[in-house]
């Protein structure tokens, strides 16, 4: 989780956290690089099931409306499509595609397309450990957790069998797309797709590129925590947004694992401490490792920083299913800077991210 602290944006469902904004706009004045922008504050909690928070620097309020307006309508429209728990009226969506798997094609939007393209892409570039087809695997977990949530007392962990059933049916060759015909059919009916690893980071880069056109040049947008940082920050001299990473023990005094300064890019963590349940006293987290079925033991924390928001958010996650070996090798492949956080509280970076917790200490 990140907390941008000279701006303030506070928590969402998700990884990462920034300022305080209320429901209705509100205003302040910008008084240090840019006298003539006034800083506008807004949140919404009807989208990707967790908490939207949106910073803009704007000249008035009628510009900020319109960055606004565009924002909701976005979230509205990716949220209804990548969704895979609810119906919408007069809209096939991802849960749509998983309720025909093994019975028929169905038409999509190209939005959907494009995000399942994307998918496979990110399949490829994981050797398969961000796999679109696991969803079988996941909701088993998600369903069991959802229960012993419910009821502490008797939560349970799926069987080995269970887990291997659900695992065996993950075959991403299994979904096929007629570009033609913006039609999907997933042909093994216990196939499902599950998007949650780069659905919303995808969504996002998406409406970061709509704010963008339309003139946004100074803010900050937070889904569920994946922070997109636009432009410089007006409130410092330095231009940088100061960015707090949560730290991952919860019942450390100190709430802060570590501040960095940014400026026009992203940033996404992937942890073990939003969504978990235990069973006999052991944490089990929502982060799944296909290659063990169970939720990965690597790290407690994996903050990613790159400039396309879409990678930042598949890369966190994917770096939490592997060591930290193959982690670094990844990392300085795609040109990220990331903090890794292990179970013995060991902290572990890249070279840049070290020179970005410099800045922000100036």
């Amino acid at each position: 989780m990140a907390l941008a602290i000279a701006v303030s944006l506070t928590s969402c469902n998700g990884e990462n956290q920034a300022e305080q904004a209320s429901q209705t706009a509100t205003k302040e004045e910008s008084t240090v690089n840019n006298t003539d922008l006034q800083k506008y504050n807004s949140v919404f909690y009807d989208y990707f099931d967790t908490v939207t928070e949106f910073l803009v620097y704007a000249k008035d309020e009628e510009e900020f409306e319109k960055y606004k307006n565009i924002l909701e309508d976005e979230l509205s429209k990716y949220h209804k499509f990548f969704n895979t728990y609810y119906d919408f009226e007069g809209v096939n969506n991802v849960k749509t595609i998983n309720e025909n798997a093994g019975k028929e094609p169905v038409e999509v939007d190209p939005a959907i397309i494009e995000l399942l393209d994307y998918s496979k892409e990110i399949y490829d570039y994981t050797d398969g450990k961000i796999n679109m087809a696991l969803g079988n695997l996941i909701s088993l977990w998600h369903d069991y957790r959802e229960e012993g949530l419910a009821d502490e007392a008797n939560a349970k962990i799926p069987s080995e069998e269970e887990l291997k059933e659900a695992a065996s049916h993950s075959d991403i060759n299994k979904i096929e797309i007629d570009h033609e015909k913006n039609t999907v059919y997933i042909t093994d009916p216990n196939v499902q797709i599950d998007v949650g690893a780069e659905g919303k980071g995808y969504a996002i880069k998406k409406i970061e590129e709509k704010l963008r056109e339309a003139g946004l040049e100074h803010g900050i947008l937070s889904i569920g925590g994946d922070d997109v940082l636009i432009g410089k920050n007006p409130d410092r001299e330095d231009g940088l947004w100061r960015i707090a990473i949560q730290n991952p023990d919860l019942k450390s005094k100190n709430p802060y694992a570590s501040i960095i300064g940014l400026e026009d890019t992203t940033v996404v963590t992937s942890g073990d401490y939003q969504r978990f349940y235990k069973v006999d006293g052991e944490v089990y987290h929502h982060i799944i490792d296909p290659d063990t079925n169970y939720p990965s033991k690597y790290f407690k924390s994996v903050s990613v920083v790159h400039p396309d928001i879409a990678l930042s958010d598949a890369l966190s996650t994917y770096l939490f299913t592997v060591d930290f070996e193959t982690g670094m090798k990844v990392a300085e492949e795609y040109g990220a800077d990331v903090l890794w956080i292990d179970y013995e509280d060991n902290y572990y970076m890249t070279e840049g991210y070290g020179k970005l917790e410099q800045k922000s200490e100036k």
